[in-house]
Order: C-alpha cells, then structure tokens, then sequence
C-alpha cells in the first residue's frame, strides 16, 4: 500500500530578529555601529528621528 510521505514544511513565527537592523525604520539611514536609538522594538539613527516618527504618528 502507498503511503503519503508527510513534508513537514517550517512554519514562520513571528520572532525578534536577531541583532539590530541596519536603517533606521524612519528615515532609513545605514545605522553607524555606536550611534542608534532603540525605541518600542524599533532603531532609529538618532532620537530625533525617533520623536519625528512619534509626531507622524499622532497626526493620522
């Protein structure tokens, strides 16, 4: 008798990357190794990006 071969295909959880990202997530400048801002699971180059995105926010 045949038997169907289960494929047991991975299945994607939403995971906290490892390490940080490389752009900022407002203005997607490249993150410099000692100057990002870590703000509500997100990095920012600076905080002013960070408060930017927050005003950006607010509005809509």
């Amino acid at each position: 008798m045949a038997e169907e071969k289960k494929t047991a295909e991975p299945t994607k959880t939403e995971t906290k990357p490892e390490g940080k990202p490389r752009n900022c997530a407002f203005c997607n400048k490249v993150l410099k190794r000692r100057s990002w801002y870590y703000r509500n699971g997100k990095y920012y180059c600076k905080k002013k990006c960070w408060q930017e995105e927050q005003k950006k926010l607010k509005k809509a």
